[in-house]
């Protein structure tokens, strides 16, 4: 994705949540690790092979994922004209409102959603011990996700975790 459109550079960012189908697929292999304290994770049901969760976030559980996955985006992103680097840093001492500006509100908000799904989920998973398949799908589609956050605001969302089976039919260990 282009940073700045005035600038002849580009640099490209690699999320692991991606707009698919009806919902949005995510990887939780892949996850960046957001950290957002205690989120609200219910187990809706469970078929088989399938659990169907809802995670529910506070306020400040999306400002904060808001202002860090922005910081990020900043930290990535080509030196702005105006604005030198912080001492020892790789960060530009650039003020939040500048950066929403030239980097788009539409665009950090998009991977703010991405960085929620993937880590929460991935975040479940891990706290549960449970042997999921890579990817997993939201119940929302990726246009519905951005109409209804709002840093700030409490947001929610419903996922489909896929679980890894175990065959005893494909048993290595024994020996026929």
């Amino acid at each position: 994705y282009p940073c700045l459109p005035c600038m002849k550079n580009s640099w490209h960012v690699s999320y692991t949540a991606f707009a698919l189908g009806s919902g949005v697929e995510g990887s939780i292999a892949d996850s960046d690790d957001l950290n957002l304290g205690d989120i609200n994770v219910v187990v809706e049901s469970r078929d088989g092979d399938r659990i169907h969760i809802r995670v529910d976030l506070m306020g400040e559980q999306t400002q904060k994922a808001f202002d860090d996955v922005l910081t990020d985006l900043a930290r990535t992103a080509p030196p702005i004209p105006g604005f030198r680097r912080k001492k020892g840093g790789k960060t530009s001492n650039v003020p939040k409102s500048f950066l929403l500006q030239i980097l788009g509100r539409d665009r950090v908000t998009k991977f703010t959603i991405q960085e929620i799904v993937s880590s929460s989920v991935a975040d479940y998973v891990k706290k549960e011990n449970l042997k999921a398949k890579n990817k997993f799908n939201t119940k929302q589609t990726a246009e519905e996700l951005e109409e209804s956050f709002s840093p700030g605001n409490g947001f929610g969302f419903n996922a489909t975790i896929a679980l890894e089976l175990d065959n005893p039919d494909s048993n290595p260990d024994q020996s026929s």
